[in-house]
């Protein structure tokens, strides 16, 4: 009986797990055959390599388009509903109520509605494209055997794919890109406005300057300038930590186990070489954009092409590099004349505005200066296996209502460009078909996209940079509000072919004209904007101008993966310095710590100790000095979102100046602030690693990038995510890399050469498990292994015919 019972118990679980992988096995696209589809003029070709990379072949525009959205349905479509769904704030539909507060935050910015008006204004010819796309996501769905694997598991059917959401997935990327942007420039408003604000007297921006710095020593800017001093102190009568009331207490060290959090706001590199300095004369150009890394990739790589002789012969249309699965174009690479490559502009593209309000009406808020009407949206979102949600959009005339603080006098509003429906459009396909860096730069003005640093090459050697993004042409507060003017290519930033041959981006300042510096940075131009630290750009520039010439995409990949530590090299020294030989006979442990600092090889390497140490030691000092800043200013603690950037430049002056009135009253001295945060080190360290000796950067880096799904189905984790690896890598230094945030592509490429390119992405092309594709090219990223710029020889071919 108990063998009957045993063996009926099996069979139960074999029928149990063959259900959901029979269900998983029908959900795999098809690759090779012949489909017959409606909408097509005329066949389409696919042909995928050994990665899993598509050759999309049509006679015409839009049917390539349906071509490019039949193989972005087949392999990504739940990526391109999430992003979708996240701009619309519509995730709580598939998700319930653990999206819901996700979806509230989104939804403020009704970015369905704003995706309404912008594919109402779009050319008939674009609004034509983005059909013929979208019925060919939709075909895909249709063509397999069982809706995609992810609505299973969720217990939903897909929606299908509409014109407008190509246009919700463009937001989705301006969310990723300038939504931590808004607690910033908050932050920013009550310091300034705790310091007295700028009218107050002795040059010094009221000390605003000084922890906000518009330039730093870090600047690497493309333009030849003078190099930037560091900031003066402010003095006591402008900042006074010391003699603060009341007195800060909450930065002392924290406890043992607590180690800093790793910094997400690294942003990108990209970079273009001159011909006169490469090996086949053509422009070289580089990208890495650096993301929250996830399964599947961001970036989805393809090569689409139009048949037709040109008058010099050769494909009408070749465009080769990583598309955004929800759009039908090309986002980096190349069309074979001109390469180019993004990285986020850094930028202030959106308008904070505090009001002193005492109370909140339904549609009015109180001020002292008495009623200030709102007008009220109500919103509602769908939320799985629960009552609908009601949600009131409130506006003004400083934009949308973002919180509402009447206890504190505070109602904050938000204007953000990405409101304005004339921000956003499909002008980017006009890189297409251009063959120049001097087209390329002039059609900056009317791309809509969020902004970025556009760096281009072209064949005959010629580069260029400029904003992708529509600029204000106003640099003033409220300059994201009402009706905009826009730059011309009159004003619009832009360089090309600088002296020097090589052009540079790195998320911080690029050009050193006030003007283009204003645009970009509107009315925090002289608070540094959102610049990143130039540690890293100046490290990329050392590397470009280190190369001999007759550069080629190999030396692009060698300056990529740097993880030289050239910026922690003070901090070492400070270390060094602080332990001297009385501090390491009182403390064996400093002197264990010294030892090992010593020994580093100045790389974030995965077996290195002391680099682990110095970069610990000085995010412990950052966070303790940030923290007596704050807390001497009276900043409420859900108000601090961390320190700017910029804050590297203060910080050392705080450290190696030493000046009594910017530490807090219950330190005796400087070094005994150091040595309280060298301290707090060593415990974290011992805590978390048991002997300082095996604490490598490697434990602390190690890469998990994870799907959407795995975290609520752990016991699948392994499966659905990729490995876990320790990786080299880190902020201040070109290998980005950190935990679940790095390079979401890497390439380098001449255009008319693109056989000598080469490609990575964090990942495989397909979002399907059982799919051969679904891990292909993720070792060979996380190991800097380069693969074809061009797909490899035809493995499957899949023909779509009209039916």
């Amino acid at each position: 009986m108990l063998t009957y019972l045993g063996a009926a118990a099996a069979l139960l679980v074999v029928i149990a797990l063959a259900v959901p992988l029979g269900l998983l096995r029908a959900s795999l696209p098809r690759l090779d055959g012949e489909l017959h589809e409606v909408g097509l003029k005329a066949p389409v070709r696919i042909t995928r390599d050994g990665l899993g990379v598509p050759t999309v072949e049509a006679a015409n525009r839009f049917d390539l388009a349906y071509g490019t959205g039949f193989v972005h349905g087949q392999d990504r479509f739940f990526q391109m509903d999430l992003a979708r769904r996240l701009a619309g704030g519509e995730l709580a539909e598939l998700f319930g109520q653990v999206a819901l507060d996700q979806d509230r935050k989104t939804r403020l910015f009704r970015l369905r509605s704003v995706a309404h008006e912008v594919l109402a204004q779009a050319t008939e010819p674009q609004r034509a494209l983005l059909e013929a796309y979208a019925r060919g996501v939709n075909a895909a769905l249709a063509s397999l055997r069982s809706r995609p694997w992810e609505y299973w598991i969720l217990g939903v059917p897909p929606s299908s794919w509409q014109p407008e959401d190509t246009v919700l997935v463009t937001y989705a990327m301006w969310w990723d890109l300038q939504s931590e942007d808004w607690g910033y420039e908050r932050l920013r408003q009550e310091v300034n406005a705790r310091l007295g604000g700028p009218e107050c007297g002795g040059g010094w921006k009221c000390a605003l300057g000084f922890l906000y710095p518009e330039r730093t020593e870090w600047d690497a800017p493309v333009g030849t300038e003078t190099p930037v001093l560091p900031a003066e102190l402010p003095p006591p009568e402008a900042l006074n930590i010391r003699d603060a009331h009341p007195a800060p207490a909450t930065h002392a060290p924290k406890a043992a186990g607590r180690t800093p959090e790793l910094d997400t706001r690294a942003g990108s590199n990209n970079w273009a070489v001159t011909g006169r300095l490469t090996a086949t004369g053509a422009a070289l150009v580089a990208n890495d954009m650096h993301l929250n890394l996830r399964v599947p990739a961001v970036w989805y790589r393809a090569r689409l092409r139009v048949s037709g002789e040109e008058g010099a012969g050769g494909p009408a249309l070749d465009l080769i590099g990583a598309t955004l699965p929800g759009a039908p174009l090309l986002v980096v690479g190349s069309n074979t004349h001109i390469a180019w490559g993004f990285t986020n502009s850094a930028g202030n593209w959106m308008s904070v505005t505090r009001v002193p309000c005492t109370a909140v009406g339904a549609d009015n808020l109180t001020t002292a200066a008495g009623s200030q009407a709102l007008t009220v949206v109500h919103e509602r979102i769908r939320v799985k296996g629960a009552a609908d949600a009601e949600l009131e959009v409130r506006s003004g005339p400083g934009g949308v209502l973002w919180q509402a603080e009447p206890e504190r006098q505070s109602c904050w509003f938000i204007g953000w460009l990405a409101q304005q429906p004339e921000a956003t459009n499909l002008n980017l396909m006009g890189l297409e078909r251009l063959a120049t860096v001097a087209e390329a730069l002039a059609l900056a003005p009317e791309v809509g996209i969020p902004h970025e640093n556009f760096v281009v090459g072209d064949r005959d050697g010629h580069i260029g940079w400029s904003i992708y993004g529509r600029i204000p042409n106003s640099s003033g507060p409220a300059r994201a509000l009402g009706k905009v003017e826009w730059t011309t290519a009159a004003d619009h930033p832009h360089l090309i072919d600088p002296p020097r041959g090589r052009i540079w981006t790195a998320n911080a300042r690029v050009s050193v004209d006030a003007g283009e510096l204003a645009l970009i940075g509107g009315a925090d131009a002289s608070y540094g904007a959102n610049y990143v630290l130039g540690a890293r750009a100046r490290q990329i520039r050392t590397d470009l101008f280190g190369l001999a010439g007759n550069e080629k995409p190999a030396d692009m990949l060698h300056v990529q993966l740097d993880d030289r530590a050239l910026f922690l090299t003070r901090w070492r020294e400070l270390l060094l310095h602080l332990i001297d030989a009385a501090s390491a006979r009182a403390h064996p442990e400093r002197a264990e710590f010294r030892r090992l600092v010593e020994a580093w090889d100045a790389r974030a390497g995965v077996d290195s100790v002391g680099y682990r140490l110095v970069r610990s030691f000085r995010e412990q000092t950052q966070e303790a000095a940030w923290d007596m800043v704050i807390e001497a200013l009276g900043i409420p603690p859900e108000y601090d979102v961390g320190p700017p950037a910029q804050f590297e430049s203060p910080l050392w002056q705080m450290v190696s100046r030493q000046p009594p009135h910017l530490l807090a009253r219950e330190y005796a001295d400087w070094p005994a602030f150091l040595g309280a945060q060298l301290d707090a080190v060593i415990a974290d360290l011992r805590h978390e690693c048991r002997e300082l000796a095996r604490c490598t950067w490697g434990k602390r880096n190690v890469v998990r990038v994870r799907h959407p799904l795995s975290g609520a189905l752990p016991a699948l984790a392994g499966f659905l995510d990729m490995p876990p690896l320790e990786l080299p890598g880190d902020t201040h230094m070109p290998r980005v890399q950190q935990v679940a945030f790095g390079a979401s592509e890497r390439f380098a490429v001449s255009p008319g050469h693109e056989e000598e390119g080469y490609f990575l992405l964090p990942g495989g092309q397909s979002g399907h498990p059982l799919s051969p594709f679904y891990r292909s090219g993720f070792l060979a990223w996380a190991h800097g292994e380069p693969q074809p710029f061009l797909p490899g020889p035809a493995q499957h071919t899949l023909t779509l015919v009209p039916k």
